[in-house]
């Protein structure tokens, strides 16, 4: 191995401990190790921005736009409600979730859809006494085999597509070709659910069937006794906190002492500290009583009148800015003009003063903010899902039908031919601006940046890895132990890339294991196609952990899900998804 290769590979290394550790960001890490190498003469400049004149970085974007003008116009809103129906069990529930959540994220982020589907699904487990905890993995699940029908279905799709046009331009593949196997697997996905996932899935609101689904997120709340006010003296009965409807009090902070197990008779004295646990609908509630007042008084320094207030949760993303930081210290309220009311994590509070909280990613906030919070932060790098607690309007529709023709539009000029996709894509964007289905505003605000900076970086990256023959090192290695048989090397690239998955970036993963693709099939003399179809699936497939894809990052605190529930419910469906891969690629493209 020669010393630029050791020096990538150290490179990589400590890129994965960083990005594993949690401690920065996987865009900036990646942004960072392309800049070492830089530096260190490994890359050229043309090199290291080689892979931001890519294409795909440009595709990406535009349907960053499109994801973002189907869900402002109201589309899937309107199409999913006729098709959930009435009420039914969780294992006759699955089709009717899945499978248009499957379909919808075959051709749009499967972002949006996850992030439209949990509130309607809340919604409709709420009517129908279903427990939200049995729905919210599926939908993730869905939407993440639904994304491998389509080479526009996630945007590792199409970096994989760019990469192996830029390798391999006759490679014979069209927007639909990863359906012959993708299709068969949101089949497996949905009867697998049907029969056994569910079962697998945790009864987190078991005892409050028929209870709102937001049960499951448990925050807790400190008000503070005012002095000489209603509640001073008074015993918790008389006080009207025996029965509250979104909560309960569970303990008294006094004079230095912690009463934990609160009785109907215990006296109120100026200045204790009362913390109740229970729904995020339990602060607005607790304002309304006389005689407290927020024990950090954190509320009272928010410039917004009271009635125009509005109570939010919001999933801090795992590329956040704010991940590593306390609340107090990342300058929160100054920085989104809004007070972090309490925090919940995995489905359970968090029992520290809410300054001092250390945020990481997939923890849920409840804010209270400007009725315009939502509006103005719904496309910040720094959450993935914002909703109103009290918001339960219906979106205006009227632009649903011409936003899903032009996408339907789109959809027939690049499958006949008649347009390649990135034109097809620039034009698309274009129609829908025009057709007023996404404001310019909207628009610009939906293009993640820090996501393109990720893939570029990861591309420069991926040229260090092909230039230095760190590739070639590691696929011999790889196939040390797979020899000269083609099917065991694919098992072993697609297992490689699933592990790579699960610690990284799904884009990342893919970007690095390319290059070991390209010289394995040129070792064995065979195609490149089956090899970077098998890491197009693999980079997919990942339902063993939370952190592994964004979306089940998004249902782990609406689901009130424990990090041990994915890898329970996952590891079948992974040995189910990843032996029919394995199996069938090599007999549609054969080696």
């Amino acid at each position: 191995m020669s010393s630029e290769a050791l020096t990538t590979l150290m490179i990589i290394a400590g890129f994965l401990c960083v990005v594993v550790s949690g401690r920065i960001a996987v865009d900036m890490a990646l942004a960072a190790a392309m800049a070492i190498l830089l530096v260190l003469g490994v890359l050229s400049p043309v090199e290291a921005l080689q892979g931001f004149s890519n294409p795909a970085l440009f595709i990406i974007a535009c349907f960053y736009i499109v994801s973002s003008a189907i869900k402002e116009s109201g589309a899937l809103h309107w199409w999913v409600m006729k098709w959930l129906g009435s009420k039914s069990s969780a294992s006759r529930a699955m089709p009717r979730i899945m499978l248009p959540v499957a379909f919808m994220s075959s051709v749009i982020s499967n972002t949006p859809v996850v992030a439209i589907f949990i509130p309607l699904l809340q919604d409709w487990a709420r009517r129908h006494d279903m427990v939200i905890s049995k729905l919210l993995i599926p939908l993730s699940y869905a939407s993440i085999l639904g994304g491998v029908c389509t080479l526009v279905g996630t945007s590792t799709n199409i970096l994989v597509v760019g990469l192996l046009e830029s390798a391999s331009p006759d490679h014979g593949l069209n927007l639909f070709s990863p359906a012959v196997i993708g299709l068969p697997l949101v089949g497996l996905g949905v009867v697998y659910f049907m029969l056994l996932g569910h079962r697998l899935l945790p009864q987190n609101n078991a005892e409050g069937m028929g209870q709102p689904a937001l049960d499951i997120r448990e925050y807790a709340v400190n008000m503070r006794v005012e002095v000489g006010g209603a509640m001073s003296g008074k015993t918790i009965a008389e006080a009207g906190l025996r029965h509250l409807k979104y909560g309960f009090l569970a303990e008294i902070q006094s004079e230095g002492r912690v009463i934990p197990a609160v009785g109907p008779e215990e006296l109120l004295s100026d200045n204790d500290v009362l913390v109740f646990v229970g729904q995020p609908e339990a602060v607005g509630e607790l304002r309304q009583l006389p005689g407290l007042q927020t024990a950090e008084k954190e509320l009272l320094k928010l410039d917004v009148p009271n009635n125009s207030r509005a109570l939010v949760e919001a999933i801090v993303s795992p590329a956040s800015t704010l991940v590593g930081k306390t609340i107090k210290a990342s300058g929160f309220r100054g920085r989104f003009d809004c007070v972090v009311v309490s925090v919940s994590r995995n489905g359970l509070r968090i029992n520290e003063k809410v300054g001092s909280i250390t945020l990481r990613g997939g923890d849920t906030l409840l804010i209270e903010a400007a009725q315009q919070f939502v509006a103005r932060y719904r496309y910040s790098r720094d959450f993935l899902l914002l909703s109103r607690i009290d918001d339960l309007t219906i979106p205006d529709t009227t632009k649903a039908p011409v936003t899903l023709g032009l996408l339907g539009l789109f959809l027939m000029m690049v499958v006949s031919g008649l347009m390649p996709l990135v034109s097809a894509a620039m034009l698309l964007v274009v129609a829908l601006g025009a057709c007023g289905c996404i404001s310019l505003d909207s628009a610009q605000r939906s293009v993640d940046a820090r996501v393109l900076l990720a893939i570029g970086a990861s591309l420069s990256i991926g040229v260090a890895i092909q230039k230095t023959g760190l590739a070639e090192s590691a696929a011999l290695g790889l196939m040390s132990i797979g020899g000269e048989n083609p099917y065991l090397n694919l098992l072993l690239l697609y297992v490689a890339t699933v592990i790579a998955t699960e610690l990284i970036t799904n884009n990342a993963a893919a970007i690095i294991m390319f290059p070991l693709a390209q010289v394995i099939s040129a070792q064995l003399d065979a195609s490149l196609l089956p090899f970077a179809l098998a890491i197009m699936f693999g980079a997919s497939a990942s339902f063993l952990s939370p952190v592994g894809y964004q979306t089940n990052l998004m249902v782990q605190g609406p689901g009130g899900y424990q990090f041990g529930d994915y890898f329970k419910v996952g590891i079948g469906l992974s040995l189910v998804v990843g032996l029919t891969v394995v199996f069938a690629i090599p007999l549609v493209w054969p080696f």
